[in-house]
């Protein structure tokens, strides 16, 4: 019989599929090599030591693009290199569930996104003395030394792992952040601005991990106590030393390694990067995969599939003809504010992108995890379509091109809670109250209120990685 992989982490469709393809993403950047990020890694938890991140680590790397709308040369038809077995970044923090049964990947990741973009908004604000418990001192200086200047329009683009250390005494996690983010100073116009920071997490042991629905909420990490309540490192109300890392995650170190007054890249072209490569199989994939199928006996990994077709045909409509809310409910918080962030900038510019015959032609199993909270899985997509920018005014091309085909391959990663059963959905009604859908921008249906988007019911699309970035 084989096992579990040979099985069944493979999904071809052959002809031409009636599935759309993923809308083209602005562009990320080049993917550095291992040494050059252990380096940074390295200098920039030494520096932190000595305090001086701040000023020494500003300007660091090179001038990089965010390239999360790829523009590639496209990948072989022939049958790809055979897989690659791999044990992750994330799979190794993943060891915390053993001391903190409350951990999850999933959850980290929304605290690590939802931290960044606090602290810039305080920056901006002259705020950063608040997120007191959550920086330590050397990184609010860091990031004050950006200046006060109001921020907008936040949106991470992309987030690496860089290093993982977990011990029985603390972890630490170093993750490379790229960014866009607009600032306005009093009378001046709008800047939109590219960043890439490392910025390092630590805690001790002991600290336990919170709720999903409590991650997005910063207040005193040992009784709870708003923000106002804390003077530095201590908190007014129970008087704990709280940016220590004994009660939740802090940041130790930040390092900004570039930045740059960018607008957003709408017409550019990048080469694709990666497609090549074997895809990156999980070690773990296979007891993993047993795991979930025993907890959930109809899971159905041909129904998960097509409803990551049903993402596929969704998005591709819903970017080309700029009417984003119809992706709404396959998306997850992060993914669509990210999103969203670049359809607003097409339409300021008065531009579409557009994707002509799109085709699906395989869909791989890579990854597969589960936690307390949450199952995931991550699925490498190999899909091609016309790819091209056009001017509203005249329909004139201005990037991309309409007579060429862009092949591609990404790892997509679906979510969905872990008390949700049963075969992936893809009828088009809520899953709360069987009308058919109709998603607000909160992630609510706008029948019976209920947020939908979160997983709770059914798979929703989390993340999706390129192929040169991807680590598992």
């Amino acid at each position: 019989m084989g096992s579990a992989r040979e099985r069944a982490t493979t999904w071809t469709a052959g002809a031409p599929s009636v599935y759309g393809v993923v809308p083209p993403r602005p562009a990320a950047t080049r993917v550095r090599g291992n040494n050059e990020r252990e380096g940074e890694v390295v200098a920039l938890g030494f520096l932190g030591v000595v305090g001086l991140v701040a000023t020494a680590m500003l300007g660091l790397g090179g001038v990089l693009f965010l390239r999360w709308l790829r523009k590639p040369k496209g990948w072989s038809t022939a049958a790809p290199p055979s897989p690659e077995t791999v044990t992750s970044a994330r799979t190794r923090l993943e060891a915390l569930k053993q001391s903190d049964p409350d951990f999850s990947i999933v959850s980290f990741e929304d605290f690590v996104y939802a931290l960044y973009a606090e602290a810039h908004t305080a920056r901006g604000g002259g705020q950063l003395d608040t997120l007191g418990p959550y920086l330590q001192a050397s990184t609010r200086s860091a990031l004050a030394s950006l200046g006060q200047i109001p921020v907008s329009t936040l949106v991470v683009g992309s987030m690496r792992y860089d290093e993982v250390r977990v011990t029985p005494n603390a972890a630490k996690v170093a993750i490379e952040l790229e960014a866009n983010y607009t600032e306005t100073a009093p009378g001046a116009q709008p800047t939109s601005y590219w960043t890439r920071e490392l910025w390092v997490f630590t805690r001790k042991a002991g600290a336990k991990s919170r709720p999903p629905d409590r991650v997005r909420v910063f207040s005193c990490p040992n009784c709870g106590a708003p923000l106002d309540r804390v003077m530095g490192s201590t908190c007014g109300y129970c008087q704990a030393v709280v940016d220590t890392g004994a009660f939740d995650w802090v940041v130790s170190g930040i390092a900004v390694l570039g930045r740059e007054a960018r607008p957003p890249m709408l017409t550019g072209a990048t080469e694709e990067q990666g497609s090549e490569l074997p895809t990156r199989i999980d070690a773990e994939l296979d007891s993993a995969l047993a795991a979930l199928r025993q907890r959930d006996p109809a899971f159905d990994q041909d129904a998960l599939f097509t409803r990551v077709g049903l993402v596929f045909q969704t998005m591709q409509v819903a970017w080309s003809s700029l009417a984003w809310d119809q992706a709404r409910p396959y998306l997850s918080d992060n993914l669509w504010t990210a999103q969203t962030y670049w359809i607003d900038a097409y339409r300021r510019s008065g531009l579409r992108n557009m994707m002509d015959s799109p085709r699906l032609g395989r869909i791989e199993l890579a990854r597969v995890t589960s936690d307390r909270w949450f199952d995931a899985v991550t699925v490498r997509v190999f899909a091609a379509g016309r790819d091209y920018t056009v001017r509203d005014s005249d329909g004139a091309v201005v990037g991309g091109d309409k007579n060429r085909d862009r092949e591609y391959t990404e790892y997509w990663t679906l979510i969905r809670a872990s008390t949700a059963k049963g075969p992936a959905k893809s009828d088009g009604v809520c899953p709360s109250c069987g009308a058919p859908l109709a998603i607000n921008a909160a992630g609510q249906c706008g029948h019976c209120q209920v947020k939908v988007t979160s997983g709770q019911f059914d798979w929703v699309l989390s993340r999706i990685e390129q192929d040169e970035v991807y680590e598992g």
